[in-house]
């Protein structure tokens, strides 16, 4: 690693961002010496959570997203989190494969992270690679959640602002409607709005919208993404949104920083924690497996558990 790292990454070397990444997704005492030389996050660089349910089409929506962006002079980093292969941890789905035209871009840059155990459709380490990134000459970084359905409200605790995408006849699309997922979105995106019943699914997310746990008004765009109608209108808002006083503004911010060191505050405790009472977790999960007791008094024994052997 270069020993003016900063600096290096500020140039955007390739090579340097590559190998800075792979550290900070790994995590332990070389992540934290790497994070601890590259200093705080650049925060005038936007992190935008880009979430929905699998088969929602994020990744081709990503796919015409960058190319809009880039025909706006914007410079993009795509994080796109996969499920994780269960021998060897690694990202096993390969977002960039769908993002190819873009690999020549030096405007661009595309990297896949295994979810490795992180829950909501969130890498354990992406809080670390954000870092990294908002070191680097990107004006703009996506992150891509696993379609997790309705748990995916976890994004909402790393990125600044969240775009929600969601497709005609889907029940799990309803389902994250009514568990709360249009709490943590900024931008709706009706999917594949030429498929029937898209008019309908736009309908909902506009009624949903009356419900009295939404107490402010969220954009519902209708985008095709296998042909990019309807992306344009996406990237205005986007950049209208993250060029605004409610995302830039001192007090926005401060809640944003507060969302993601609470959202790496939890990932930590709940890695050391389990880690630290393995035994009494796994039999605790093992009563739940047998139906012997719902999660959330599961949940509360644990934590019982936890506490009184503190």
């Amino acid at each position: 690693m270069s020993s003016d790292l900063g600096a290096s990454l500020r140039r955007g070397d390739r090579a340097v961002l590559a190998r800075a990444i792979s550290v900070a997704e790994n995590g332990g005492a070389k992540a934290q010496a790497l994070l601890e030389r590259i200093g705080p996050a650049n925060v005038s660089h936007p992190v935008v959570g880009i979430t929905g349910t699998s088969g929602a089409g994020k990744s081709t929506l990503i796919d015409q997203l960058v190319a809009e962006l880039r025909a706006r002079d914007q410079t993009v980093a795509v994080v796109a989190i996969d499920p994780s292969s269960p021998f060897s941890g690694g990202a096993v789905l390969g977002d960039r494969c769908r993002m190819n035209r873009h690999q020549a871009d030096k405007g661009v840059y595309i990297r896949s992270l295994s979810a490795r155990g992180g829950t909501g459709g969130v890498s354990a380490g992406v809080d670390r690679v954000i870092q990294v990134l908002q070191a680097s000459p990107f004006d703009l970084i996506l992150v891509e959640t696993v379609g997790a359905g309705q748990s995916e409200i976890d994004i909402r605790g790393i990125a600044d602002t969240c775009i929600v995408v969601c497709t005609p006849n889907s029940g799990d699309d309803i389902q994250a409607i009514k568990s709360g997922i249009l709490e943590i979105a900024d931008i709706l995106v009706a999917n594949k709005s030429d498929l029937a019943d898209s008019n309908k699914n736009v309908g909902q997310l506009i009624m949903a919208q009356s419900l009295p746990s939404n107490a402010r008004p969220i954009p519902v765009l209708s985008t095709i993404a296998t042909t990019g109608e309807g992306v344009d209108t996406l990237a205005d808002r986007l950049l209208e949104l993250c060029g605004s006083e409610r995302v830039t503004g001192a007090n926005d911010l401060r809640a944003s920083a507060r969302r993601r060191l609470a959202g790496a505050v939890a990932r930590k405790l709940e890695r050391h924690l389990i880690d630290a009472h393995d035994d009494d977790f796994e039999q605790i999960a093992a009563s739940v497996h047998r139906g012997e007791c719902v999660i959330d008094e599961a949940a509360a024994r644990w934590v019982r558990k936890v506490t009184d052997s503190g």
